[in-house]
């Protein structure tokens, strides 16, 4: 189980590079993919990109890397090593909890092309979608011990993971001042994993602890990796072998969304945008589904000192007891919709120079996100864009900014929503890992 959390959470603030549906893109003129932020944001052009010639990740958190580990002496330790105080920690970790929420694409083929009055556009992307909350009790109990009190509430444990196949076709129209258009796009579910805890709670009474566990798990597909056994009749997962494999894929489920968008020309500079994401979902199929109902005593005394990395975690993970409910389980899961809205107002003394606004809204798993971007926008050449934006968001300011360049026979694209001033040699952000990049290459047909 511990392997299963601390993957996802390690993948999730390890993300440093490329992104797709990235902000800093949504007004970039020359930008082919612009169409995936709102299907009608396309032009005449007819484009094609290589194969896997597109990367991308977005990353959503509340915490970086600088909250888990700490320098000592020579080197980095976990927050949880003995020699770095527990307030220091506790201050630095979120009183809500640690959220992190991660989005990978890795952009397979794409083509746009125009035939009469239409433009049409076709997709495949392979997705990866991961989530993660760590209440903060947690934190407090592998730090603190039962130094400042004896009962921690654990509810709230939550890790997720999915990976399905995008294929989508689209059309951009134009009716008088108005351009409309629309994504249709089938989903093929290549791995699924998800851990809830419903209801655990600590009791740190006495020289015994007691925890009261109920929580539930389930998977389907490739991507999770799990072994079970036979116990008195009862078929169990076992907890210490749920990891991620990622050179496995298996067919897990299918699915279906639809995008919307459309943009109207208030006035001769004044045009006005919105549109709707990832209305659908995944049908899961022959998920396996395991219940853990059950009350775990231990003596803490052994492992919560430890000065292992990965030790303080063992015992309260490995105290989760799933027993398989079901290896059937058929089960609808709904995309989170993501909703844009903005203005762009090209100057009329420079049409090549422009301000816009952005308003972004996507309910991830854990909470609401919102977002509200200004930018700025000038194409100094026929063959270069450019544009800087800045953002407030759940958390926190963002600056990022974007380049095209549409040369004759080929187009790169490149933008970043929020720069981190301090990465690891690795590009990795220190902070708070809050980050949408992208850089791609396409072919103008």
């Amino acid at each position: 189980m511990r392997k299963f959390i601390v993957s996802c959470a390690l993948a999730a603030l390890s993300v440093g590079l490329f992104g797709q549906n990235f902000q800093s893109g949504y007004y970039l003129d020359g930008y082919h993919l612009a169409y995936r932020q709102n299907p009608a944001l396309t032009d005449s052009t007819a484009f094609r990109t290589g194969i896997l010639s597109l990367a991308g990740a977005t990353s959503r958190s509340n915490i970086g890397l600088s909250d888990i580990f700490y320098p000592y002496e020579d080197r980095l330790v976990t927050a949880f090593n003995k020699h770095i105080p527990a307030k220091t920690v506790m201050d630095n970790f979120p009183k809500q909890g640690a959220q992190i929420n991660l989005n990978l694409d890795f952009g397979v083929f794409a083509t746009g092309f125009k035939r009469g009055n239409v433009y049409h556009t076709v997709d495949v992307t392979l997705k990866y979608a991961g989530q993660i909350r760590v209440p903060y009790d947690y934190v407090s109990l592998l730090k603190e011990g039962v130094a400042n009190k004896d009962f921690f509430n654990l509810s709230g444990l939550d890790a997720g993971i999915d990976n399905y196949l995008e294929l989508s076709y689209g059309q951009t129209r134009e009716w008088g001042k108005l351009k409309y258009g629309f994504r249709v796009k089938p989903l093929i579910g290549l791995g699924h994993g998800r851990f809830r805890g419903r209801d655990v709670t600590l009791d740190a009474v006495g020289e015994g602890w007691t925890q009261d566990i109920h929580a539930d798990i389930e998977i389907a597909g490739g991507l999770v990796t799990w072994s079970g056994s036979e116990d008195n009749d009862s078929k169990s997962i076992n907890v210490g072998s749920l990891g991620l494999n990622r050179y496995k894929i298996g067919f897990g489920g299918l699915g279906l969304a639809l995008d919307l968008g459309a943009e109207y020309s208030l006035t001769e500079h004044l045009a006005l945008s919105a549109s709707v994401l990832d209305a659908g979902g995944i049908k899961w199929l022959d998920k396996v589904y395991g219940k853990s109902d059950a009350r775990y005593s231990y003596d803490p005394d052994e492992d919560i000192d430890s000065e292992e990395k990965l030790q303080p975690l063992k015992d309260i993970l490995d105290a989760f007891d799933f027993r398989i409910q079901d290896k059937k389980a058929n089960s609808l899961e709904f995309l989170p919709v993501s909703l844009n809205v903005g203005a762009r107002y090209k100057m009329p003394f420079n049409e090549d120079i422009s301000a816009a606004v952005l308003y972004t809204y996507k309910p991830y798993r854990f909470y609401g996100y919102n977002e509200v971007r200004l930018f700025g926008c000038w194409s100094p050449l026929s063959w270069l864009s450019l544009d800087v934006s800045g953002a407030r968001h759940n958390f926190g300011w963002s600056f990022g900014g974007a380049f095209d360049v549409h040369a004759p026979g080929f187009n790169v694209f490149w933008g970043i929503d929020s720069y981190s001033f301090k990465v690891t040699p690795q590009m990795v952000p220190v902070d708070k890992s809050n980050i949408g990049m992208t850089f791609g290459v396409s072919f103008p047909i």
